[in-house]
């Protein structure tokens, strides 16, 4: 059987931009059609796979998730007339990527204020490795930290100035992936 125009799994990789690995997660989440195969089993693709690879790869880099990916390419193979579904996504998306920038911001700010806070003398009482091995709401972190500020700590330990103008809640990831700062 001669398959006219068909190119391997590690072209398609190429021209994509996709590694192999991940075309076959995405033919596995139905994202891209299984592909035809030679007599010898291996996978073989058209010119349409390069685009909705393209397509996929582009969305991903956007940072849409598997099932939003899954539901603009439901909208691609129907060919809606109308981009209201689309600016629908988009616009969850958007509402997506300002609460984790949002997020960063804050994660930005308290790993700022935990590196100012240490001076970088000794590790043992460094309140930057304390406040990160505490665990979250643990409330006698604060207090020894401030304990620390007003001087009762051992001389040599991290907590200049700037420590005394953060609580040190680090709590990084929330519930629901959100920064706590």
């Amino acid at each position: 059987m001669v398959f006219e125009g068909m190119i391997s799994i590690g072209i398609l990789a190429r021209r994509s931009g996709v590694q192999a690995e991940t075309i076959r997660y995405y033919e596995s989440e139905g994202l891209l059609p299984k592909p035809e195969r030679t007599a010898g089993g291996y996978r073989i693709y058209g010119a349409s796979d390069i685009e909705r690879l393209s397509f996929i790869r582009q969305a991903r880099e956007l940072g849409f998730k598997v099932d939003s990916v899954r539901r603009l390419l439901s909208l691609v193979d129907r060919k809606v007339d109308t981009c209201e579904e689309v600016r629908e996504l988009a616009t969850t998306h958007l509402g997506e990527v300002r609460t984790k920038l949002a997020d960063l911001r804050r994660m930005e700010r308290v790993l700022s204020d935990l590196i100012r806070s240490c001076e970088g003398r000794t590790v043992p009482e460094c309140l930057l490795l304390e406040a990160l091995a505490a665990p979250r709401g643990e409330e006698d972190r604060g207090r020894r930290a401030q304990a620390r500020r007003r001087g009762v700590a051992p001389a040599g330990g991290c907590g200049g100035p700037a420590a005394s103008s953060h609580g040190f809640s680090v709590g990084v990831a929330g519930a629901h992936g959100r920064a706590r700062a």
